[in-house]
């Protein structure tokens, strides 16, 4: 929200303005009485808009400051607008049908404002008085209401009563004088309560207000007694000046000033504000005293004893008033020396000589001494750490007769040194103050500062790129390593931004920011590479890293550590390169390996062609060789195939090796059904080969004797695994038919057919065991762990 066009001083300047010009042009038509009342009538009015526009004003600027604020501005520019209405009415009938306004309807809005202004003053929100302060203060509200009260009633009530023929006049001008008697109430309201310090001088306007308008009204009701009441006169000025007060302190509220009045009038003995209100009782029971003495001139004595009686009320209230205060005293010093004695800074006294007058428990106990009487037997001079410190500290307090937060170096009972944080005044010869043990934070401090520089060091001495940003991404602090990398002063650094130094290429700007953002989220956010322009125009590779620093539960800067890896990452993209060629040499070598026991396969195939059918024995061989020359085949071709040149998926193979067995002894699948049951299992090639050369033995055996004759049947190869005690795989390699079977005398471990020699042989070589089930055909087992791939040079 805008601040006023104008500040308090120039609204105060403009208030001066209309008051002096309202006296002057009243004093130059004084004998004008016809253009008096006009000039009066029309001014007043437009006066107290501008007075009604400043209240309004403050109660809508008062909104976040509370309700009952924001309402007791809105009551009080209601009570100033019923004013202006009935000035407006007592115009018309003056002015237009030239009569007298008093009594009137113009009266019954004066009369309303008395009600609204109280009630706005009472909304005014204060703090709260302890329960004697209530006590004392009832007791002064009550004796000066009762002075002011004798008052109004020996000048202006009792007269009224006395003197009014007309009854309704009389009722009216009584009621007068009692809306002043409630405007009364109004300023002790503001006299004896306890607003926030920017109020008070807001309150002391809206109280010299009231005051003025208080007067203004009482000279009014007694120049209307007697019949001498001009409309027009220099009496409207009260009026005006108590309106323009009201409208000041409203102004002063709205603009948001400070200002301390009583610095104005400090050369009055009685300018502070406790000593005001402190008096106020003495001066009334003075008016009081005098009161009696002129009315006992004067007033009849039904109504004298009246004013004895108020009297007497008002010296026995201020005698209770004065017993309040002594006890109030009394508490307020127990409650000063209790405070004294528990505060945890050293309270003092002393003389320039140096004898301490006055200590306190805390102040003992700093300097390490038993008791306080124990510590006043030492002279000051004896507790500094160096007597010439003390010198300069008493030359200093002499030329300025005050000294805050002086630092000094003393000595406590038992030698130690403690650094003492002084507040001093000099008075006379009398040295007093209080003294604050600040040892802990000099250590602390110095503890900061050791840190601090350790934190430097480490800082600066970073080989890698290390800066510090705020959470606008704004340089704080950088080390050399990484200005040199940009090519700019650390200082020249320390301020700019870091998205527009022109570090990262222009695709890598959102991504930086994406980053920068998880940082501001609390999270540290994990090692990640990026490209970075240094000052020659060339890119440099970096792994980069951001820390949010956490301070009073919120984060408050990011650390960003940035290493260079451009050689590393030279050196594996050199690897990476060199790895393909490896990878692509293996395939190339386990495909030629394939392709040449290809064409071993087909040397042997090309030869069989060349028996004759009497050589059948020799063809079976050819055949046999080239099956195994086949299934090692089909070995290299899945490792060559495979992301991993050292394993093979053993399911896949199987299927293959069998389909072509299947098909190159051209069986029928009408005849014999295959049956292949093998489990997600991968094998190194030290494995796989004694494997697939066994199943190629011992399916091709099942093909060729298990069903003669043209019998049918079923072949069985499954490959299990399971974990044994040790938590080591074990793998079951099953060939199973339900053929023929085997002869009962015959000896798989000791025969001379090549075949099943082989299969012992392999079984061996990949430390199985061998079993052999006759029942329901045959069956053989192996169970067998994979062996451990040896590397070769």
């Amino acid at each position: 929200m805008n601040n006023p066009p104008l500040s308090f001083k120039k609204a105060s300047y403009v208030t001066i303005i209309i008051v002096i010009s309202f006296i002057i042009i009243s004093l130059l038509i004084q004998d004008q009485s016809t253009l008096k009342t006009i000039f009066s009538d029309l001014s007043s009015p437009l006066i107290e808009i501008l007075v009604i526009s400043s209240l309004f004003y403050a109660a809508y600027r008062s909104s976040k400051q509370g309700t009952h604020m924001q309402i007791a501005w809105t009551l009080l520019g209601v009570a100033i607008l019923c004013y202006a209405i009935g000035d407006v009415i007592w115009g018309v009938l003056e002015l237009g049908y030239n009569q007298n306004p008093f009594p009137s309807l113009a009266d019954i809005f004066y009369l309303l404002f008395y009600p609204f202004f109280v009630m706005g003053v009472y909304f005014f929100p204060r703090e709260h008085f302890n329960r004697l302060e209530e006590l004392k203060i009832i007791l002064e509200m009550g004796i000066m209401i009762l002075t002011v009260g004798l008052i109004l009633w020996i000048f202006l009530i009792e007269p009224n009563i006395s003197s009014r023929e007309d009854f309704l006049a009389m009722i009216i001008s009584i009621t007068y004088v009692i809306g002043d008697f409630i405007l009364l109430f109004a300023m002790m309201r503001l006299i004896y309560s306890k607003f926030k310090e920017e109020y008070y001088s807001t309150m002391l306007l809206l109280g010299l207000g009231i005051i003025a308008l208080i007067i203004s009204d009482c000279i009014y009701s007694y120049q209307n007694l007697q019949g001498t009441y001009i409309s027009g006169g220099l009496l409207d000025t009260g009026w005006i000046i108590g309106m323009l007060l009201v409208g000041l302190a409203s102004f002063l509220h709205t603009s948001g000033e400070k200002y301390d009045f009583y610095k104005y009038i400090k050369f009055l003995p009685l300018a502070k504000r406790s000593s005001f209100i402190t008096s106020l009782p003495l001066f009334c029971v003075l008016i009081a005293f005098v009161l009696l003495f002129w009315a006992n001139n004067i007033q009849p004595q039904p109504h004298l004893i009246l004013i004895k009686a108020g009297v007497g009320i008002i010296i026995l209230m201020v005698v209770f008033r004065q017993l309040l205060t002594e006890k109030a005293l009394v508490l307020s010093e127990k409650s000063y020396r209790d405070l004294v004695d528990n505060s945890l800074v050293g309270i003092y006294k002393t003389n320039l000589e140096g004898n301490i007058l006055f200590a306190n428990e805390s102040l003992a106990k700093i300097f390490e001494f038993e008791s306080v009487e124990d510590f006043q037997t030492r002279k000051t001079t004896a507790l500094y750490k160096n007597p010439e410190t003390r010198n300069k500290f008493i030359y200093k307090l002499k030329k300025e007769g005050k000294l805050n937060q002086y630092e000094l170096e003393m000595v406590s009972n038992s030698g130690n040194i403690i650094n003492m944080l002084i507040s001093a005044n000099l008075t006379g010869d009398i040295i007093s103050g209080m003294l604050m043990d600040i040892t802990r934070r000099k250590n602390t401090e110095k503890a900061l500062k050791d840190n601090e520089e350790k934190y430097h060091t480490l800082f600066e001495s970073n080989p890698n790129y290390t800066m510090l940003l705020n959470l606008e991404g704004v340089i704080l602090d950088v080390n050399s390593v990484t200005a040199e990398f940009i090519g700019i002063a650390p200082e020249k650094l320390i301020g700019k931004k870091l998205l527009e130094l022109g570090l990262f290429p222009k695709v890598d700007v959102s991504f930086q920011r994406e980053k920068f953002s998880q940082a501001l989220k609390g999270d540290t956010v994990k090692p990640f590479q990026y490209k970075l322009i240094n000052k020659k125009g060339e890119y440099s590779w970096v792994q980069s890293q951001l820390v949010p620093i956490k301070k009073d539960g919120g984060i408050n800067s990011i650390l960003v550590i940035a290493t260079d890896i451009t050689e590393r990452k030279k050196a594996i993209d050199n690897l990476k390169s060199s790895v393909n060629e490896k990878e692509i040499l293996i395939k190339e070598i386990h495909h030629r390996v394939k392709n040449n026991m290809q064409i071993i396969s087909s040397l042997l195939s090309l030869q069989s062609q060349h028996l004759t059918e009497d050589e059948e024995v020799a063809q079976d061989v050819l055949k046999e060789s080239q099956n195994r020359v086949k299934s090692m085949a089909m070995i290299h071709e899945k490792l060559y195939q495979s992301k991993d040149f050292t394993h093979i998926k053993f399911e896949d193979y199987i299927k293959r090796l069998i389909s072509n067995l299947f098909y190159s002894y051209d069986t029928k699948m009408e005849q014999i059904k295959l049956r292949v049951d093998v489990e997600d299992i991968d094998l190194n090639m030290e494995t796989a080969i004694p494997c697939g050369l066994i199943i190629s033995e011992l399916f091709s055996n099942s093909l060729k004797y298990a069903f003669p004759e043209g019998k049918s049947g079923e072949i069985r190869v499954s490959l299990k695994k399971y974990q044994d005690n040790e938590q080591e795989w074990n793998y079951i390699l099953t060939v199973q038919d339900n053929g023929i079977g085997l002869p009962a005398d015959f000896d798989f471990r000791n025969t001379r057919t090549l075949g099943l020699e082989l299969v012992n042989s392999l079984t061996k070589q990949i430390d199985g065991t061998l079993e052999l089930d006759r029942n329901h055909g045959t069956t053989f087992k192996i169970t067998f762990k994979e062996l451990k791939y040896k590397q070769r040079l």
